[in-house]
């Protein structure tokens, strides 16, 4: 086969991964810019490989989907664009109001996620950087509650501790929307408040207890053309929330 074959296949697995209940023949052709008759010959070498298969309501998807979804990308989106124009305000993601109240599902929801709760104590035994921490929640958080490709950068000092300026301590990119068949719109994008506020609930919920401080989540920009997200995790350690050495008990402001 060819590399610009072995590149659709690819861009194939791509989508049906980021659709886990899976993509009709229109929708694939659309969004690989080919003709019907390649993406059928291509899902059929996909399908012998034991990759993909066709279900009954000719949609095709992963044979062994990584996340399934209870609800698919265009009906959630209608949902978040529903609650806009029925609450006004109140969930209008141009309001902070709005994010905040997505955020505070987020909250809500993550207890009731099936997500390993990590070990408090050993932690404090065996004292990780911010950056381990951060980084093996947001993988836990992954696995759990989310279908987009995301990139980790960290903005943590030399010394692993927030930018004293800023308090930021990382950004998450999210790449694509929901799904990829049915880009975000407007609201739509209030899924990213939610994840925002699931991750601020799980990183509290680990930091706080092992080094003190105080956690924020925020979005920090929506780039609709691309569909891409940016969300910004801050610590803040203050008068009211400062950094306590997990070896020492020592209490530190860095404000």
């Amino acid at each position: 086969m060819t590399k610009k074959g072995e590149e659709i296949k690819e861009k194939i697995l791509y989508l049906l991964e980021r659709n886990p209940d899976g993509l009709r023949i229109g929708s694939l052709q659309k969004l690989l810019d080919v003709s019907r008759n390649s993406v059928y010959r291509y899902l059929e070498v996909l399908q012998l490989s034991g990759l993909v298969q066709k279900n009954n309501d000719k949609t095709w998807q992963l044979k062994e989907p990584l996340k399934p979804q209870t609800i698919l990308g265009y009906q959630y989106q209608a949902i978040l664009q529903g609650l806009k124009e029925i609450g006004g305000g109140i969930w209008d993601i141009d309001k902070p109001e709005g994010k905040e109240n997505f955020k505070k599902i987020g909250r809500y929801v993550y207890p009731k996620l099936k997500i390993p709760e990590p070990n408090i104590l050993r932690l404090k035994e065996q004292p990780h950087q911010l950056d381990d921490v951060i980084k093996y929640l947001l993988k836990l958080l992954k696995e759990a509650s989310t279908v987009e490709k995301s990139r980790y950068i960290s903005h943590l000092t030399s010394d692993g501790f927030p930018n004293p300026a800023t308090h930021l301590a990382a950004i998450v990119e999210f790449e694509g929307g929901y799904v990829a068949s049915d880009p975000v719109e407007e609201n739509g994008f209030g899924h990213y408040y939610i994840i925002a506020g699931i991750t601020e609930a799980a990183i509290s919920a680990t930091i706080t207890p092992i080094y003190g401080g105080r956690i924020s989540v925020e979005v920090l920009k929506i780039d609709q053309e691309r569909q891409m997200v940016d969300v910004g995790v801050y610590v803040f350690f203050d008068k009211k929330t400062p950094y306590i050495d997990p070896r020492s008990g020592q209490k530190i402001v860095f404000d």
